[in-house]
């Protein structure tokens, strides 16, 4: 035990001696303690304040005995190869080319290449100087699996 774990067991005991102390200061007066059906004999106070304080102690000490490693923690250790270190070879510069364009220039824009999905039928489309097919009163658009309907309105 260091000398400074000794002095900080001096704050930790205090409290149990002053128990001690005041237990010893009440020694007048019996009295008897009864659990369940259990009775004990007739005691001072002071004595039962000491044989709890001494007993709280003690289920300290073993909890703290029990709870201590046996075995020292482990450890890294360091291992030295035998053979001398052979040199690591120079690792070359990296040379990047300069930038192209002034760093406080804005992003460029990046050209996207697309193509038409669905071209628009012409034949559909009714001219107003042609009559329109007759049509029924509530047309339905044919709605697929997943419940989007198609929009005629769209022709893409």
């Amino acid at each position: 035990m260091s000398s400074l774990q000794r002095w900080l067991l001096v704050p930790c005991l205090a409290p149990l001696a002053a128990v001690l102390l005041a237990s010893a200061f009440n020694s007048s007066g019996n009295t008897r303690l009864q659990l369940l059906i259990w009775r004990s004999p007739p005691l001072p106070i002071g004595a039962w304040t000491a044989l709890a304080g001494l007993t709280g102690a003690g289920l300290s000490a073993v909890s703290v005995l029990l709870l201590v490693p046996t075995t020292p923690p482990l450890r890294r250790q360091r291992h030295q190869p035998l053979e001398r270190p052979r040199p690591e070879p120079e690792m070359r510069e990296v040379v990047t080319p300069p930038p192209q364009r002034d760093v406080r220039e804005p992003a460029p824009t990046v050209a996207v290449p697309y193509r038409i999905v669905q071209k628009p039928n012409s034949e559909k489309r009714a001219t107003p100087s042609e009559p329109s097919p007759p049509s029924r009163a509530v047309d339905h658009p044919p709605s697929s699996s997943d419940g989007w309907g198609l929009d005629p309105d769209l022709d893409w």
